[in-house]
């Protein structure tokens, strides 16, 4: 059997039609289906569950490449992808393939019977089935959205993380810091260990130690356990077994240094995990993020760029994440800022843009073949007031070509959400 991309997006658009809506956030359907399937989650081993608004990826990342430079195989479930959906799945520290992946599909679809149930809940069970019967030495998990009723929360892992968390999915989570560090605490289970990253904002860090001692789940948190700090241009990871200083991160994000800390954190409370070795031959520097501050420098797209000119991505699309951008983009060289700016319509493009220092010019589009993308010209009328150079381009091509034509000695960020930088990706 040979299938094909096509045939997999066929199937994958059958199974967004399971349910009116996108997001429902609930544990009943996927417990349901879970239950027919022999409830394959109870059957994964030693797993690390990762809940957070920012840096969910990335520590993973750096997790699971702590885990294989101490010849540890993983599966890992990753939300959402940037090209195919096979990103979501991997398996022995491999991408699935089309056929595995249409096979677990079909049987999941099959077994569901139509009944009501949202896209991330039968494809959350299908990850589940197929690393059941991946006998790999840890599966990584990133929650979805939220926590509480992902349909991730369905399993009991080996150690909870809980990366940075700020303002993002109100609709779904709740209005305040309290109310979004609640949900995301709800992946702290009973004397199950619980890592704890660094938090922007103190009450969010609150209300995670409060529900870990509540539930009476062991703490390894950020500047109370375990630190990473900064000194002569060398990382120092602590805690109280170890001091370990080691090379600079090469990539100057400011972000990804508190993400290496925690992902050294979770490492050190795995067993017989060796993570001074890892930092000590520089492997933290080796670790690829797709869409996460990249350089685009060849391709299709990056080998138009003017020499004086650099091209970057990040799918970063809530207020946080843009500060820690532009902290990052502070510490390069100075050039121009030129932002192509794309959102989808449950971001706020106003207090995204607001935590840039200076933008010299602005083009915004929309994201192509996203339904729930904000139109170029709706773009525009929210941010025309407060930016006054401020274009519109019918495509991701044209906004880079007029960029890179008409700016000099800059710096063009295509940035706003995770599916723009999938198609930028895609399309070089």
């Amino acid at each position: 059997m040979k299938i094909s991309n096509e045939q997999i997006d066929k199937l994958l658009n059958e199974l967004l039609e399971l349910h009116p809506k996108r997001i429902d956030l609930s544990l009943d359907r996927i417990s349901n289906l879970l239950k027919k399937l022999d409830s394959p989650q109870e059957k994964i081993k030693n797993i690390v569950h990762i809940a957070g608004t920012n840096g969910k990826f990335s520590t993973l990342k750096f997790i699971q490449d702590i885990l294989k430079s101490n010849s540890k195989s993983t599966n890992a479930y990753i939300s959402p992808h940037l090209i195919r959906f096979n990103e979501r799945f991997q398996l022995m520290d491999k991408e699935i393939s089309n056929d595995e992946l249409y096979s677990i599909l079909n049987k999941v679809k099959h077994l569901n019977h139509n009944d009501p149930i949202t896209f991330f809940e039968i494809t959350s069970s299908a990850f589940f089935e197929t690393a059941s019967n991946s006998p790999a030495d840890y599966t990584l998990i990133e929650v979805g959205l939220g926590g509480r009723l992902d349909s991730s929360n369905v399993i009991t892992p080996a150690i909870s993380v809980i990366t940075s968390i700020s303002r993002d999915h109100q609709d779904f989570l709740g209005d305040s810091i309290e109310m979004i560090a609640f949900e995301k605490s709800g992946i702290i289970k009973s004397e199950i260990p619980t890592i704890i990253g660094y938090q922007p904002y103190p009450e969010a860090k609150e209300i995670l130690l409060d529900q870990a001692e509540h539930k009476k789940a062991p703490i390894f948190a950020h500047e109370i356990h375990w630190n990473l700090t900064e000194h002569n241009n060398k990382l120092i990871y602590e805690d109280d077994q170890n001091k370990i200083e080691f090379d600079n991160l090469y990539t100057q994000n400011v972000f990804q240094k508190k993400n290496l800390g925690l992902a050294l954190a979770t490492a050190s409370k795995l067993p017989n995990i060796d993570i001074g070795s890892f930092v000590s031959k520089n492997l933290h520097n080796k670790t690829y993020f797709p869409g996460r501050m990249e350089k685009i420098t060849d391709g299709k797209l990056g080998s138009t760029i003017a020499p004086t000119n650099e091209l970057y991505l990040d799918g970063s699309h809530n207020e946080d994440a843009a500060s820690n951008l532009n902290e990052t983009i502070n510490q390069l060289t100075n050039k121009k800022l030129c932002i192509i700016l794309g959102m989808i319509n449950t971001k706020d493009p106003l207090n995204y843009l607001s935590k840039f220092d200076k933008i010299d010019a602005l083009t915004v589009i929309t994201i192509p073949n996203e339904e729930s993308a904000i139109k170029s010209k709706e773009l525009y009328s929210i941010l025309n007031k407060s930016f006054e150079n401020i274009n519109t381009a019918d495509s991701i091509q044209e906004a880079l070509s007029t960029m890179n034509n008409t700016h000099k000695d800059a710096r063009i960020l295509v940035c706003g959400s995770l599916y723009l930088v999938g198609k930028v990706l895609e399309m070089n």
